[in-house]
């Protein structure tokens, strides 16, 4: 398969799991007008009922909170096994991000880009992943520099 391929069944790994997400009952609420929305969005009266998961601003159920969290878990789990398995699909995953991430001109490209992927540097090398990465990396410095025109 080319690395065209790999990058949209990488792209339609990211609209499934966002999809679930969008249609998970969590909200969010930045100020107090908003939390009533929110409240409401979730099918929730009060906000004793509710928790906050990542502490950003969301807002689920008490009941929901380990449904979500298992959920986000396995979206992890889905990814990293198909990047351990298919080198090429963790190559054009890393390439996608390192686009996405601006990683030419980012001083924290390589944070960004594992964190992206809920992976550390030592996971990287646990998983065989080092040499699908910096693949991924000439490829996207190369077109940062032909195509691009900006290294």
């Amino acid at each position: 398969m080319n690395t065209n391929s790999k990058r949209k069944e990488y792209v339609e790994m990211q609209r499934r799991h966002q999809e679930e997400i969008n249609n998970f009952p969590i909200s969010f609420a930045f100020s107090k007008d908003q939390v009533y929305g929110a409240l409401k969005k979730i099918g929730a009266s009060s906000l004793k009922e509710c928790v906050t998961v990542f502490g950003t601003g969301d807002i689920v159920k008490k009941k929901d909170k380990t449904d979500l969290v298992n959920m986000l878990i396995g979206f992890t789990e889905e990814l990293h096994e198909k990047m351990k398995n298919d080198k090429e699909f963790a190559e054009a995953a890393f390439e996608y991000e390192m686009d996405n991430h601006e990683y030419a001109i980012n001083l924290d490209g390589d944070e960004d880009v594992l964190d992206s992927l809920v992976l550390t540097r030592e996971e990287l090398k646990e998983f065989g992943l080092e040499e699908a990465y910096q693949n991924a990396r000439r490829k996207h410095m190369k077109r940062a520099g032909e195509e691009w025109g900006i290294i």
